[in-house]
């Protein structure tokens, strides 16, 4: 069991994704989209992992690099991208700017 209180085979098995309220989305879907869907596609997935996602289930589907890769491009409100640059410890990069 998670800490979030979401098994992991829970996710797995779910219809939609708790953390995508208006797109239906299931774990293996969103899988696809983030190894193999385009960049804007990826940061929106991105972006709601961080909004609406409990912690341990960020990291169920992307790594601290792929955030770090994507920041820039993600959809998130100053202070939520701004603690997200402190937790990744990268240099806070204002939305649609890339490096």
């Amino acid at each position: 069991m998670q800490a979030s209180g979401t098994d992991r085979s829970d996710l797995e098995r779910a219809e939609s994704l708790y953390f995508f309220p208006d797109t239906p989305m299931t774990a293996g879907q969103l899988r696809h989209l983030l190894a193999h869907g385009a960049q804007e596609r990826r940061a929106w997935a991105i972006s709601h992992l961080l909004r609406y996602a409990d912690w341990d289930d960020i990291w169920v589907f992307v790594t601290r690099e792929q955030v770090r890769e994507q920041l820039p491009r993600l959809d998130l409100p100053p202070g939520l991208r701004a603690a997200w640059a402190r937790i990744l410890k990268v240099e806070e990069v204002p939305t649609g700017e890339r490096r």
